[in-house]
């Protein structure tokens, strides 16, 4: 059994809201979905709260494939525990086994976790371990608790022990991605790790014996991603338990890691793209192009800067369920599907954003390899691009922000620039003159390209979603200057600016650091909120939609929400600073 997430509309075939070239209309309203498409957590009202059970996974899943040697009576056991039951008959089991059972239990719940694709027995060794493959997303966090409390009951000392072989596996899916750990930590696997740490550690003398190096370094990867007030007290508790023996040290360093990881230098709460079939579509706008450029600003985590064989057949599949589900074939869809199976333009080239009129024509940036990328295009040949030269890292938190200065003459535009910040410094910046473009914007892509279920706007590459998480997204109608964008990036991603009767709330605070913080705050909301265009804000997700905190959208002037593809989840990271 997994947590399997609700199929997404495509699934079943096209998706009829993407069938039009222009998505023109949805400037006016946001789109209202049916109320048969719509799961309970998109009917809830209000903001949005840390789930009390984990979330689905967004990669849709096939059944688990058990290994055909399994036992039968192995199968069973272990989905009568993941349906609702007790651990106690797998305890059993593992009780009365010479250690081939045990095995057979350990393979069962790891191919129904999931998340451990490529596992290599003797590579597995080390946080993050890489085996050679993309990222997996887990399928079941409830798997992965039940594999974490029989760890105590397996069997260890011929290595690969069982033992052994179900905390690497654990520690695989956990330094995987951080959905897998978002997902983890909301069933409570921290706790229970903790709880089994001390079993072994303190509880059971046999368990000197065992080297529990990859149960440290679940702890650490979990505790560094999210970890409440409670789990800290049980993690310090343990580490006086532990005092006298060889794990107390281990579990400090864990601990002191954890709390200085990468991970939690970024915002508290984040999109998360999936790399498969996500992304955000927001309005067209008929501006578009602006006159004096245009500014893009947000804080990313990238995964993998590489696709996964689920990305290439996706794009296939769905542009053949978009002729095959009104019983003919479109031949933009056909050739979306004969340039994907061919292999034709098939580097994965992950986008940050597309912004692209109805005919294919306006500005993208993207990942290739490492490095990125902007280009545009305005149709016969007419083309620009500009390759950056910072080199970005998978799994680090970056502050990017670009700009595109169009500076107005008398006979023309001049002095047209392109600018890379990151982590608010300015980089790069270098002369870009784009094509002239004379549509308006009608897809406004964030984290991906437009699907291929649009007609025409596929022909010449299959669509490339980005597997990162993503804080407050800004986009701007023209750019801010690198005084700005050093600001914003220095104010962080928890921050949501607010325009209006609220702001500046918070001077009345007795402390001077929170008046000066709230001052300078509102001060800079002053300066960009009239080149704000969009700003998208992941705790304003509410399903599959996210509403516009800019200035024309919380004041209601404009009815400008968000429509994510396929189900885009939030991160909620807990640490016991913030």
């Amino acid at each position: 059994m997994s947590d399997a997430s609700p199929p997404a509309p495509w699934e079943h075939g096209v998706d009829e809201r993407f069938a039009d070239e222009s998505l023109g209309s949805f400037d006016d309203e946001a789109y209202t979905v049916e109320e048969e498409e719509v799961s309970d957590t998109e009917m809830s009202a209000g903001s949005p709260a840390a789930p009390s059970d984990p979330s689905p996974p967004l990669r849709k899943r096939l059944a688990p494939v058990v290994p055909s040697d399994v036992p039968e009576e192995v199968v069973r056991a272990v989905d009568a525990v993941i349906m609702g039951g007790g651990v106690e008959r797998l305890r059993e089991m593992v009780s009365e086994d010479n250690g081939e059972v045990s095995h057979f239990i350990v393979d069962v719940l790891m191919v129904t976790m999931g998340g451990v694709d490529g596992l290599d027995e003797g590579a597995g060794d080390g946080i993050g371990a890489s085996t050679g493959l993309p990222p997996s997303i887990m399928s079941s966090s409830r798997a992965a608790a039940i594999a974490a409390e029989l760890v105590p009951y397996l069997p260890f000392g011929v290595e690969p022990s069982p033992r052994t072989r179900m905390t690497r596996g654990l520690l695989a899916t956990l330094s995987a991605c951080t959905r897998n750990r978002t997902m983890c930590a909301a069933s409570g696997l921290l706790a229970v790790l903790l709880d089994v740490a001390e079993k072994l550690f303190v509880g059971m003398g046999q368990g000197s014996n065992w080297d529990g190096t990859p149960l440290v370094q679940c702890i650490q990867v979990l505790g560094g991603h999210s970890v409440s007030v409670r789990d800290l007290h049980t993690w310090l508790l343990l580490i006086k338990k532990a005092l006298g023996t060889r794990w107390a040290t281990p579990l400090t360093i864990a601990l002191e890691k954890a709390v200085a990881s990468s991970e939690a230098k970024g915002p508290a709460v984040t999109f998360e793209f999936d790399g498969e079939s996500s992304g955000l579509l927001a309005p067209g706008e008929n501006r578009w192009p602006f006159s004096n450029g245009f500014g893009f600003a947000t804080w990313i985590y990238v995964e993998s800067f590489s696709g996964s064989l689920d990305t290439a057949t996706a794009t296939a599949a769905v542009a053949a369920a978009a002729g095959s589900a009104s019983g003919k074939s479109s031949p933009s869809a056909a050739e979306a599907a004969a340039c994907t199976l061919a292999g034709e333009g098939t580097k994965h080239m992950p986008r940050i954003f597309s912004f692209l009129t109805s005919d294919n024509h306006g500005i993208e940036a993207y990942f290739n390899g490492q490095f990125l990328v902007v280009e545009s295009g305005a149709g016969k040949g007419k083309e620009a691009s500009l390759h950056f030269t910072y080199e970005f890292k998978p799994r680090c938190w970056y502050f990017v922000g670009l700009e595109h200065s169009s500076k107005q003459a008398l006979l023309g535009k001049a002095d047209s620039e392109l600018r890379l910040y990151v982590d608010g410094d300015l980089h790069e910046s270098c002369p870009f003159e784009p094509p002239r473009i004379v549509k308006p914007l009608a897809f406004c892509c964030i984290g991906t390209n437009p699907s291929p279920t649009i007609a025409g706007l596929q022909r010449r590459r299959r669509q490339c979603p980005l597997f990162a998480e993503m804080g407050p997204i800004y986009i701007f109608t023209e750019p801010i200057g690198p005084e700005r964008m050093s600001r914003l990036a220095s104010r962080g991603g928890d921050a949501l600016p607010s325009f209006g009767n609220g702001a500046g709330f918070p001077w009345k605070a007795t402390s001077n650091h929170i008046r000066e913080t709230a001052e300078d705050g509102y001060t800079l909301d002053i300066e960009i909120g009239g080149s704000l265009h969009l700003l998208y804000h992941p705790i304003l997700l509410n399903g599959r939609f996210c509403s516009d905190a800019s200035p024309s959208g919380s004041t209601g002037l404009c009815s400008r929400c968000s429509f994510f593809f396929s189900y885009v989840h939030v991160a909620f990271i807990a640490h016991s600073d913030k």
